[in-house]
């Protein structure tokens, strides 16, 4: 999914987070060399690491905040994921802020209570950097792979399902748009036997099929690769095992409408 904090298509919080990581095991790695070589240079050098590391952890929130609340699909593993990996991002920074307010300046040396907050708090962001990783690499957050002939990115917010999604000229074979229409997510898409719809929910781990493949009637989920018929919404492969759920679609005067779940079908003529 494309991040929403980013700068031209670069993701934002990718390039800020190296700064927290690397200040916060910095600063342990000096505090170490100081006890051991009784320098309060090092010591000194660890504090300030620490502090440069909290404003870089703070910068890095922000977008990785946006990008939680704003694109990783709800009901997913990757939210899921993303919640805790976030939570452990803040108890970092709480650690490392308990111990920097425990040394008091730089002046101080390190001693067992301020080895215990900032080494547990190197164990912690090991760990969230863990599932940062795994974020990008298994569910694809901020990775933008249009495929060829997808075209370029198609989202769009309706207010209801009294409007029309799109044009039936916005789409091209092979094509799909994610709808926002009253908190669902909606996928409209084309394919060689015309226009049809459905969740953008993957049964499997709830990834994005809007983000996904559409290769001629099968739209094949990015996170783990489940395919679903999209016009019957059956299972064509795994890993998923429950069937996609489908809306029915009406077109008139060229416009793509989506008929909300459970509503009366529109009256002929």
């Amino acid at each position: 999914m494309r991040s929403r904090a980013r700068i031209s298509s670069h993701p934002i919080h990718p390039m800020l987070v190296a700064f927290p990581i690397g200040l916060f095991i910095t600063s342990f790695v000096l505090d170490v060399l100081s006890a051991a070589s009784s320098n309060p240079q090092l010591a000194a050098a660890g504090w300030y690491c620490a502090i440069a590391g909290l404003i870089g952890g703070a910068a890095a929130a922000v977008p990785g905040a946006i990008d939680l609340l704003g694109v990783v699909p709800p009901n997913s593993s990757g939210k899921k994921r993303g919640f805790l990996h976030g939570g452990l991002n803040a108890c970092v920074l709480v650690l490392f802020i308990a111990m920097t307010a425990h040394r008091g300046s730089s002046a101080a040396t390190p001693d067992g209570p301020s080895f215990a907050l900032s080494g547990g708090g190197v164990v912690l962001l090991l760990i969230s950097g863990w599932l940062g990783a795994t974020l990008v690499y298994r569910n694809q957050i901020g990775v933008d792979h249009r495929y060829a002939g997808a075209g370029q990115w198609l989202e769009r917010t309706l207010p209801d399902w009294s409007r029309p999604v799109c044009n039936q000229s916005e789409l091209g074979e092979g094509q799909m748009m994610l709808a926002h229409i009253e908190g669902e997510r909606v996928v409209v898409a084309r394919c060689p036997e015309g226009f049809v719809a459905f969740s953008d929910h993957c049964t499997h781990k709830g990834g994005s099929l809007a983000d996904g493949v559409l290769a001629g009637c099968t739209v094949q989920c990015p996170w783990h690769g489940s395919q679903f018929d999209v016009h019957s919404g059956r299972v064509v492969a795994g890993p998923a095992k429950q069937q996609m759920d489908l809306y029915d679609i009406e077109i008139r005067a060229a416009e793509v409408y989506v008929q909300k779940k459970g509503a009366p079908a529109p009256k002929a003529g």
